[in-house]
């Protein structure tokens, strides 16, 4: 699971703090429109393994773009 917070499009970015599984500490991500992907951003220790969390929410980001609006908040999940 990864929940999306403070989601917000400005100019060819989309920004956000995500929240990977059960870690407090929010990763803050910077998806770029043009190349349809995350700028450099890091895990939190003893979460590295969360990658594909992220890969989750680029696919997220990806499939909004021709929205007008985007939520400000997203949780997604999978199993």
């Amino acid at each position: 699971m990864i929940k999306l917070k403070k989601i917000r499009r400005a100019n060819d970015e989309i920004r956000c703090e995500a929240y990977v599984e059960d870690c407090s500490q929010p990763v803050p991500l910077v998806f770029d429109i043009k190349n349809k992907d995350f700028k450099k951003y890091n895990l939190p220790k003893g979460y590295e393994w969360c990658e594909s969390h992220i890969h989750h929410a680029k696919r997220y980001f990806a499939s909004v773009l021709d929205k007008d609006e985007i939520p400000s908040e997203r949780t997604i999940m999978w199993y």
